[in-house]
């Protein structure tokens, strides 16, 4: 009788045990992470100068408030960011943004090519190589 009296405690043991193991960290794979949460500094720099004007929660511009919202984007989850820069990259490329019609009044709006750059390439999740 006192073997079955053992055989609950046992298991009790045994699972308190189990519970109390770590699990192993996943494996991590540095070069399959190509997009970091946070955005650079200097992506951030030209967003703010030419982006974020019509592109931002309080804008009065509601087609571009629509298409792309800067106050939301980093709350996104990363699926969504990477949807996101991928129209991002889209429009740059096609030339899309900012749009002509806008530039006709604020031709100080328009992207140097320097700052076209900085957006292209984050956008299409590259990261620089250090130098």
């Amino acid at each position: 009788m006192k073997k079955f009296a053992l055989l609950p405690v046992a298991a009790i043991v045994g699972l308190l045990f189990f519970q109390a193991a770590q699990k192993p960290e996943p494996e991590k794979h540095p070069d399959l992470n190509l997009f970091d949460a946070k955005m650079p500094a200097n992506v951030k720099a030209v967003v703010e100068q030419k982006c974020y004007g019509c592109h931002n929660a309080e804008s009065k511009n509601e087609k571009g408030k629509k298409k792309l919202d800067w106050d939301f984007f980093e709350a996104e989850k990363k699926s969504k960011q990477l949807a996101t820069m991928s129209k991002i990259n889209e429009v740059l490329t096609e030339g899309d943004m900012p749009p002509a019609k806008f530039l006709e009044n604020k031709p100080e709006g328009k992207l140097s090519d320097e700052e076209m750059a900085i957006l292209k390439e984050w956008s299409a999740g590259k990261k620089k190589k250090a130098e």
